[in-house]
């Protein structure tokens, strides 16, 4: 008996230890990151500020003790959400299309559910949107692009911190006189000292108010984007492929061709079909929300 309840205590410590594991300590920082892989999905993350885009949203699963790509401690609690390409932290507006409710969030993090949503909320940004839990809504989202570059600028590896500074003002200067002599006078450089404590000082980031506002209901189809052209011998070839449609709009003055597969009555439809899709080498197919 003494055995046994030795190693029964032995046991209990180890798992004790374990759940007492802590954390790296945080360090918040700007994020963009390189091409990755989430089954058959390749993800390949930009600096964009000014991203819309419509998909499917879902509560995360993520454990509480978790740090985030930007270097936050996860807080199920918080107004923060999980994107696939965008440059971290950023700023958006989401609305739910079905019910109207439009939140504000900070994006901090990559996704980690399979099938990759277009977006993944806490628990409180979530609630706040309407979703039920284990549920997907159809969502769009607007990127704030003001605030989403003022936030970026802010951040140690920022964007700004790739800026070449050889033009700054050197350490000393030359001074020639009327009658033809010269010296040197040093210079302490305090914008070049400043602007390099500037971008390696860590930032603190705001929690954002947890509140939804009242917007537009407008619902919408799910579809899968397969591809975008410009010359509609290539959209023709892939919609015949795949028994999809073309369908077009203006950008910048310039007609795009999109390929699209639907419309699909469900997600569970959407997803067989994306993930047959994907399998087929259409890389680029995403679920979308028209």
């Amino acid at each position: 008996m003494k055995k046994y309840l030795f190693l029964f205590l032995l046991i209990c410590f180890a798992s004790c230890n374990k759940e007492k594991k802590l954390l790296p300590p945080t360090q918040i920082h700007y994020a963009v990151g390189q091409p990755y892989q989430i089954g058959e999905n390749w993800f390949y993350p930009e600096e964009n500020f000014a991203y819309h885009a419509t998909g499917l949203a879902v509560i995360s699963q993520n454990p509480k003790n978790k740090v985030t790509v930007d270097g936050e401690d996860y807080n199920p609690i918080s107004m923060t959400g999980a994107h696939p390409t965008l440059q971290l932290p950023s700023i958006v507006k989401v609305r739910n299309m079905d019910n109207g409710r439009e939140i504000v969030i900070r994006l901090n993090d990559r996704p980690s559910m399979v099938p990759v949503r277009l977006l993944e909320l806490t628990p409180k940004a979530g609630e706040m949107l309407g979703i039920a839990d284990h549920q997907s809504a159809k969502i769009e989202i607007i990127e704030e692009e003001n605030q989403s570059q003022n936030l970026a600028f802010s951040m140690p590896n920022g964007p700004q911190t790739e800026m070449k500074v050889d033009t700054a003002p050197l350490n000393s200067i030359k001074i020639e006189n009327l009658d033809g002599s010269s010296r040197k006078d040093n210079v302490n450089n305090n914008f070049d000292n400043s602007l390099q404590n500037t971008l390696k000082t860590p930032v603190a980031l705001n929690d954002l108010p947890v509140t939804y506002t009242q917007g537009q209901i407008t619902g919408g189809q799910i579809w899968i984007d397969c591809g975008s052209f410009i010359l509609r011998i290539y959209a023709n070839k892939l919609a015949a492929r795949i028994g999809g449609i073309v369908t077009y709009n203006y950008e910048n003055g310039r007609k795009i061709l999109h390929v699209r597969s639907g419309p699909y009555q469900s997600v569970e439809s959407a997803d067989q079909n994306l993930d047959y899709l994907l399998k087929s080498g259409i890389k680029g197919a995403k679920i979308i929300i028209e």
